[in-house]
């Protein structure tokens, strides 16, 4: 098999722009910009989508090699980790199909990623678990980028289902959840002494 075959998404229930915004920020906040959404995505019949992750950079943050060690565009695992992560977070019912699992929401998505990790992306006279296979040492060290508690596992059972007409308060609801993931930018008092203490003036985010 193709190692590229590996690596396609069917995906229902996000639209394209979604997936691509959500890569380009999962992408910008841990692999300095290299993975990206490949240019072949494309949306298929009613709310499903046709993607994979590349590479920029095939030394880079987030790229991984061959199972015989040569380089190409290919997006590590830990990159599809972090934003299948991402995305579920946005739209916890959705579904993600793989050539090695299919992801039926959240849950089933932490459940069963990460024996993934050990597929045998070689052969059997030479295997190689593909989470082994980071271009950059320490790719997976870092924690993932949302670690969900009890409290977050209940309130995606609650959650508002995704449909084609999808409403606009769904998608609000949606984005205070994710917002509540980060902790605000701390203000940086940038203007003189003499106005030092006073609301609202002088003060930004870095």
């Amino acid at each position: 098999m193709l190692p590229w075959r590996e690596e396609i998404m069917n995906i229902t229930g996000v639209p394209l722009g979604d997936f691509c915004a959500i890569t380009d920020d999962v992408s910008c906040r841990r692999y300095g910009g290299n993975v990206v959404v490949a240019s072949d995505a494309h949306s298929g019949y009613g709310n499903t989508i046709t993607a994979r992750l590349r590479v920029m950079d095939s030394r880079g943050a987030g790229a991984r090699t061959a199972a015989t060690g040569r380089h190409g565009p290919y997006a590590c695992w830990h990159a599809y980790r972090d934003v299948l992560w991402s995305m579920f977070e946005v739209y916890p019912n959705a579904r993600a199909r793989t050539a090695l699992e299919t992801y039926r929401g959240i849950s089933g998505f932490e459940r069963d990623y990460p024996a993934t990790a050990d597929h045998n992306a070689g052969s059997a006279m030479h295997p190689a678990c593909i989470a082994d296979l980071c271009v950059m040492d320490g790719c997976g060290d870092a924690e993932p980028l949302f670690t969900p508690t009890v409290g977050d596992l209940a309130a995606v059972e609650e959650a508002v289902p995704v449909t084609d007409d999808d409403s606009i308060l769904a998608r609000i609801e949606r984005e205070l959840r994710r917002a509540d993931r980060y902790a605000p930018e701390p203000l940086v008092f940038e203007g003189p002494e003499s106005l030092a203490g006073v609301p609202d003036l002088a003060y930004s985010g870095r």
